[in-house]
């Protein structure tokens, strides 16, 4: 993996295979978002498929009770700004996002899905708030 100059996001530089730094739930958790794909919005602006690793989320159903990496997360540039983003290299696709970008695109598709335009934090507690519901 090559280590790019750090730099803040804009909307314009968004590309698969960057991985960005950003603001975690805690000053030890930073978690790595990695781009995998980018759609464009039916009403404009981008839809950003990203897995989130180097988290800590609680799920009971795991041997260790937690997650490390969220293989796919759709969100919005908003999240990235929204973080304290940097971009700090770049990186292959990771295919493990594909299964969970298949379900979302139907869902989408069919009006019932969306994506976050709220920070990482937010959104790591949501996933485990859900997580938990499913026990």
């Amino acid at each position: 993996m090559a280590i790019a100059n750090a730099s803040t996001p804009t909307s314009s530089t968004y590309a698969v295979g960057q991985l960005w730094r950003c603001r975690g739930r805690s000053a030890a958790e930073t978690p790595l978002l990695l781009i995998n794909q980018i759609d464009t919005h039916p009403q404009g602006g981008q839809i950003l498929h990203v897995t989130i690793s180097e988290v800590q989320v609680r799920h009971a159903g795991m041997p260790n009770g937690t997650l490390d990496t969220l293989p796919h997360i759709p969100v919005i540039a908003q999240t990235l700004e929204r973080s304290a983003a940097e971009h700090v290299g770049d990186s292959t696709p990771n295919q493990a996002y594909l299964p969970g970008y298949a379900e979302w695109k139907a869902a989408f598709d069919a009006g019932r899905a969306g994506s976050f335009g709220i920070a990482v934090s937010e959104i790591l507690d949501i996933v485990e708030g859900q997580l938990a519901k499913r026990g």
